[in-house]
């Protein structure tokens, strides 16, 4: 039997969604895709990832998270398609080989001769990996660095936090309250979603004193990022 009795003659998924795009953004394809920008999708982003994290975060169905994540896909696929028509100096052909020769250069430890790594030295080795990718000093990289302004307010304050463990210069664990404080030590996945519960609720509790206070908790909590980053990176 040959390959080609065997080969399998329907298009590759990617190169038919590819096209499909392609003729959606194209003049005399849909109207609507056609005057779309990068700018006028920002919303669409936004909104179909928060969708995805909600139907993992709901436990929904497998069919249904497909269905959220491939709208993700075609808000990146979307862009592509703009780019491409438009002369942008990209396409999804080099969108995908620049993400995969990242991923290659950026895990030695799988793709190289670096060996097994830990969770702790790959922080530090993807640092380094970055700043000779920038061509950058090794060590001149701030530790919050990258970290984009315009992120949600809590997820920003979450990846400074988690930013400045990293770089030794905060202890979040550092004055935790005594031992019987279940938020104090998480031992395992029920003492974790014990913590969580506890610390969801106990952050609802300060939005509401930040409601009777007539204070903006985003505003709030943004200056407080603000004010530790100014105080550990100055000190």
């Amino acid at each position: 039997m040959t390959n080609d009795a065997v080969s399998d003659p329907r298009p590759n998924p990617f190169d038919a969604l590819m096209e499909t795009m392609r003729r959606l953004v194209s003049p005399g394809g849909c109207a609507w895709h056609e005057v779309q920008t990068h700018e006028s999708l920002t919303q669409f982003l936004v909104e179909e990832t928060s969708e995805f994290i909600d139907a993992i975060e709901r436990e929904l169905p497998a069919d249904e998270v497909q269905s959220e994540l491939g709208d993700v896909l075609y808000q990146v696929l979307f862009h592509a398609a703009i780019a491409e028509r438009d002369g942008e100096g990209y396409d999804f052909d080099g969108v995908a080989a620049a993400l995969n020769d990242k991923l290659v250069r950026r895990h030695p430890h799988v793709f190289g001769d670096r060996g097994y790594m830990t969770v702790d030295e790959l922080h530090a080795e993807w640092e380094r990996l970055k700043e000779d990718a920038a061509g950058e000093e090794r060590g001149s990289r701030g530790p919050l660095e990258g970290i984009p302004s315009g992120m949600p307010t809590l997820a920003r304050a979450a990846k400074v936090v988690e930013r400045l463990k990293r770089a030794g210069l905060v202890d979040p664990g550092a004055g935790d309250a005594s031992p019987e404080d279940p938020l104090a030590a998480v031992i395992g996945p029920d003492e974790q979603r014990l913590a969580e519960f506890g610390l969801g609720d106990a952050m609802l509790a300060m939005i509401m004193r930040a409601n009777r206070a007539g204070v903006d908790p985003d505003r709030a909590l943004r200056l407080a990022v603000d004010r530790l980053a100014a105080r550990v990176l100055h000190d």
